[in-house]
C-alpha cells in the first residue's frame, strides 16, 4: 500500500468569520502528481498555505510523511521536513547568472552570506548541471537570470526548489503568462519531477490540466467538491454548475 505524503483531516481556516477552508479532508499519495482546481476563492491557495505552514489551521490536523503533524510546526521546520513551495511569481536573483542562482539554492546548513563566498564541490556542480539540463537551462547557465523568458524564469525557480531535495513540491499556477510551447514543456517537467517526488499543483488552465493531470481535486467554497480523473470531474454535474454559476468564468473550461 502506498503511504500518504500529506493528509488533511477536517481542516478549517477561519479569517475573521470567513471560512477559507471548511472541514477539508484531503489525501495525497507519495509519488503522485495531483492538480487542485476550482473557482476563485475556492480555497486552493489556502490549502497550499496550510501545508507549507504559511497559514495555521483553525481546526483539524495536517499529517506529512510518517505521520508528522506539520499543522503545528513553523514554516522553516516544515521546509526541513521536505515541503517546498513554488509561488506563481518567479522569485529569482535577476542580476545573478542562472548558475549563481542554483549555487545559492544548494541545500546546506550555510547562511546566505557564506553561500555566496563558498563554491560548491564537484558533486554539487554535477547535480546543478543535471537539474538545469532537466529544465532546458544548462546551456544558459552563464546567462543573467533577468534575460530569461518568463517561462524560463519559472523553470529556473523550479530547478532551484528541486535543489532543496523536497519530498513534496507545491506549485501555484505555474503556466500563467506562458507561451503554448512553454506550457507544454512545463507540464512535461512537472511529470518528470513527479517520478521522484510528490507534486501538488494549483492551476486554472483547464487545457493544461486536461493534458497532464491523472488525478484532480475540485474545491468549492472551502470544501472538497469531488475528486477523480479529469474526465470524471469535468463530467460531474455539480462541478459544471459551480463553474457556470460564476458568471460564465469557466464556461468552456472543460471543452
Amino acid at each position: 500500500m502506498t503511504m500518504a505524503i500529506v493528509q488533511a483531516n477536517r481542516v478549517s481556516v477561519d479569517f475573521s468569520g470567513f471560512k477559507a477552508l471548511n472541514k477539508v479532508n484531503f489525501y495525497m499519495d507519495t509519488g503522485e502528481l495531483r492538480f487542485l482546481i476550482g473557482p476563485n476563492g475556492a480555497g486552493k491557495t489556502t490549502l497550499l498555505d496550510v501545508i507549507c505552514g504559511k497559514v495555521k489551521p483553525t481546526e483539524g490536523e495536517v499529517l506529512f510523511g510518517d505521520n508528522i503533524d506539520i499543522g503545528k510546526l513553523s514554516e522553516y521546520r516544515i521546509a526541513r521536513c521536505g515541503v517546498s513551495r513554488k509561488f506563481q511569481t518567479p522569485s529569482i536573483f535577476e542580476n545573478l547568472t542562472v548558475l549563481e542562482n542554483m549555487e545559492l539554492s544548494l541545500k546546506s546548513g550555510r547562511g546566505l552570506v557564506s553561500s555566496c563566498f563558498r563554491k560548491p564541490d564537484s558533486a554539487a556542480r554535477d547535480r546543478i548541471h543535471a537539474v538545469l539540463r532537466n529544465v532546458d537551462l544548462d546551456e544558459k547557465a552563464d546567462q543573467k537570470a533577468g534575460y530569461l523568458s518568463h517561462g524560463e524564469k519559472q523553470w529556473l525557480e523550479i530547478a532551484m526548489t528541486i535543489m532543496q531535495e523536497p519530498k513534496l513540491l507545491l506549485v501555484d499556477e505555474p503556466v500563467a503568462g506562458m507561451t503554448g510551447r512553454e506550457r507544454n514543456r512545463t507540464g512535461e517537467i512537472l511529470m518528470e519531477i513527479a517520478e521522484e517526488r510528490s507534486v501538488l499543483v494549483v492551476e486554472h488552465d483547464m487545457n493544461f490540466v486536461k493534458r497532464f493531470a491523472k488525478t484532480v481535486t475540485v474545491l468549492h467554497e472551502g470544501r472538497v467538491l469531488c475528486e477523480g480523473t479529469f474526465e470524471e470531474v469535468s463530467n460531474d454535474p455539480t462541478v459544471i454548475d459551480v463553474y457556470l454559476g460564476r458568471g460564465g468564468e469557466a464556461e468552456n473550461a472543460f471543452h
